[in-house]
């Protein structure tokens, strides 16, 4: 964990953005993670992002150095804590309620995207068109994340919006629309903009007859 690592080169894993990846320390630092392969340079940018194996021992130092919960029922939900549950961290808004409206929303669902465009990009050798292996690893995130950006409106108690919760296979995620009446239009629409963003869906339905959408990372 960690191993080989300088104590500067830990602090710069370990303080990268928690949703981009994105390394910000002196230039030494980001070049010795590169040599290790935990981060690569976006070679536009000139910015250097982790890469998932530097966003692997990022978990685990970060797990290193939490104190163990006095409380098992209390643990965190990995879909919803890897980007961000910590004070000043973005969530992805999946409609459950766990990212509540705030000023300035907009902005932060905008940078979310586009450092999300950049780490296809740097891991994708130029290409935007499907999920980086760090999204399908955390579909619920990366798809919410998706509508969100594209300006579909979450679930937040009002009369419509998506709701992203896990399917029943792994890499794959449920999308339903809180208002039943429209739920089978707003989902065509919804389908439809996650085409371009690297998702494709298809519609089902409930032995109730509800409406959702299955989920699943384009692969080309």
């Amino acid at each position: 964990m960690g191993k080989g690592l300088t104590a500067a080169q830990r602090r710069a894993v370990t303080g990268s953005d928690p949703s981009t990846g994105r390394v910000t320390a002196r230039g030494e630092v980001c070049t010795g993670l590169a040599a290790a392969g935990l981060a690569v340079r976006h070679a536009r940018s000139g910015q250097f992002y982790l890469t998932p194996e530097g966003r692997r021992v990022r978990a685990e130092l970060s797990a290193a150095a939490a104190p163990a919960p006095s409380d098992s029922s209390s643990a965190p939900d990995p879909e919803r804590t890897e980007v961000g549950a910590g004070r000043g961290q973005f969530v992805a808004d999946d409609g459950s309620g766990a990212a509540p409206a705030a000023a300035g929303r907009a902005a932060e669902v905008a940078a979310a995207w586009e450092g999300l465009r950049q780490i296809r990009a740097v891991l994708g050798d130029g290409a935007v068109e499907v999920p980086a292996a760090w999204e399908r690893e955390r579909p619920v995130h990366a798809v919410a994340l998706a509508l969100e950006a594209a300006g579909v409106p979450p679930h937040r108690g009002g009369p419509a919006g998506y709701r992203v919760a896990p399917a029943g296979h792994p890499g794959l995620v449920e999308v339903t629309w809180s208002a039943t009446g429209s739920g089978p239009a707003a989902l065509a629409r919804v389908a439809a903009l996650l085409g371009p963003r690297g998702w494709q869906a298809t519609e089902h339905r409930t032995r109730g007859g509800d409406p959702y959408l299955l989920v699943s990372p384009r692969h080309a």
